[in-house]
């Protein structure tokens, strides 16, 4: 048991030092950049962001929304006030 915990920690090491090395590419390559092209790139990496922001609060406020008019639903329940089948009957 204690090697397969040992190699769970090898691996998650493992993958962050791949994502090390992948950021390092990413900053030699922007460096290598001409200057318009860095801003450019930028100004998407931002725009990108924000898109993702934007989708994140709107799909929140969807949720909230629907929950919402989940509680305000009328219910169905039998003898309820909407049905109307529990009313008094002449004999």
């Amino acid at each position: 048991m204690t090697d397969s915990k040992k190699q769970g920690r090898s691996d998650s090491g493992s993958k962050t030092n791949d994502a090390r090395g992948a950021a390092e590419g990413v900053r030699q390559a922007f460096a290598g950049l001409p200057l318009d092209q860095k801003i450019s790139t930028l100004i998407q990496v931002e725009l990108d962001m924000l898109g993702d922001a934007v989708n994140t609060v709107v799909t929140a406020v969807s949720n909230a929304v629907d929950d919402l008019a989940k509680a305000c639903e009328p219910s169905d329940q039998p003898g309820s006030a909407t049905t109307g089948s529990q009313g008094p009957t002449s004999a």
